[in-house]
């Protein structure tokens, strides 16, 4: 088993990258492109290899955190690994977490791949086995020291009428957008955070 690729990043297609490793290229499926720019310097990639009678497919992840979830999601029935794929992009995994423990039907079902009647099922099948999976705070982790300014983001969001759910989810849409979270001003986070792509 594939347990990380530590190389750079070739080339990115849709939906895919390659990783180069010591001059061999390795093709890993991943939620999003856009976690990985690729450069001269080596990245560190968790690995899951999906194997099945007829394939064996590399997916890769920024985080331990997203490969374990993924892995979770794929021994609940009704989740392939497209789906699986689906949930991580839309949402991070603690924000996942929260929609099942509050069986949140239509924020799960907004999911794409994911309609009413699956949602339902995954919920059923989720809830008691999602209260163990400890998640990092993982868009406060990747910046030490700045999270009380990405919590005053949440907190401005709040006081302009959003549920904290909503908020949170629109500081971590903008968090992804923006190249260096070290530079920017909160003004410029919440800026984009109201920004409907982060929605």
């Amino acid at each position: 088993m594939i347990s990380f690729l530590n190389g750079t990043i070739e080339s990115k297609g849709i939906g895919s990258i390659v990783v180069n490793v010591n001059g061999i290229g390795y093709l890993v499926n991943v939620p999003s492109v856009d976690k990985f720019v690729p450069e001269q310097n080596k990245q560190k990639i968790f690995t899951y290899l999906y194997i099945r009678e007829d394939r064996a497919v590399l997916y890769g992840f920024v985080t331990e955190d997203e490969r374990d979830f993924f892995k979770m999601l794929l021994d609940t029935p009704g989740i392939g690994p497209k789906v699986a794929l689906s949930v991580l992009a839309y949402m991070m995994p603690g924000y996942f977490q929260q929609a099942i423990l509050e069986e949140d039907l239509n924020l799960i079902s907004s999911i794409p791949g994911i309609g009413k009647k699956l949602a339902k099922k995954i919920i059923l099948e989720l809830k008691e086995k999602i209260k163990e999976f400890r998640v990092t705070d993982t868009f406060t982790e990747s910046i030490p020291g700045k999270q009380s300014f990405v919590y005053d983001g949440i907190e401005a969001l709040k006081a302009l009428g959003y549920p904290e759910k909503d908020a949170k989810k629109r500081i971590a849409g903008a968090l992804k957008k923006l190249d260096n979270i070290k530079t920017i001003e909160l003004e410029e986070l919440i800026r984009n955070a109201l920004n409907k792509d982060s929605q």
